[in-house]
């Protein structure tokens, strides 16, 4: 029998970003604990911490943004949007969101980054000319994946925007893995009080 009392809760700053996104409607902690297949001892702690910050209000409803959590969500949003299940790719859930004024970056380097978090495989996408493309030759996503191209679509990229798509084993990590792109494309004008919540 071990000496532990149950693992410690841990959770990651990904994950604070998807809650912070899915606590827009009230959602009970099973619910998130199930969506981001996270302990429900770490999504008590995240949400306890949440609440110290004043940033989240609960009913029995669930919990979900007062009017400081959406503060705090517009903060991220100035940078990307929340994601959105945009079907399969290779057969796995996939995810994808956008991230505004990207500045200069690595295809290459960010598909390692996806990877590295629990993705299978990712897609870095621009906005040019109002088409999705492939930065690296400006190769319409059209031309070879039409439904997908729908689908993003709905996400209403702007010109100049990266389009960011991930598939994993599991919708969690695809989506935790887009939220890590975006993070580390992003990641130093991520509000200080976001981040200071997984110190």
């Amino acid at each position: 029998m071990s000496w532990k009392r149950g693992a410690y809760p841990e959770f990651t700053l990904e994950d604070v970003v998807a809650v912070l996104f899915m606590l827009r409607e009230p959602v009970g902690r099973k619910t998130i604990s199930e969506v981001l297949e996270l302990g429900e001892g770490s999504v008590r702690t995240l949400l306890k911490k949440l609440s110290h910050r004043g940033a989240i209000k609960s009913t029995q409803k669930g919990h979900s943004l007062s009017a400081g959590g959406e503060k705090l969500l517009d903060g991220i949003e100035r940078n990307f949007s929340g994601t959105a299940q945009v079907g399969t790719v290779e057969g796995l859930p996939a995810f994808a969101l956008r991230v505004k004024e990207p500045g200069d970056f690595k295809s290459i380097e960010l598909r390692d980054e996806a990877i590295r978090f629990h993705a299978k495989g990712a897609m870095i996408l621009v906005v040019e000319n109002g088409r999705i493309v492939f930065p690296e030759d400006g190769r319409p996503l059209s031309e070879t994946m039409q439904e997908l191209t729908e689908r993003l679509d709905r996400l209403m990229p702007e010109e100049g925007d990266m389009v960011v798509v991930t598939w994993a084993e599991s919708p969690a990590k695809a989506m935790k893995s887009a939220y890590h792109v975006a993070l580390f494309v992003k990641g130093d004008e991520t509000p200080e009080e976001i981040k200071s919540l997984v110190r």
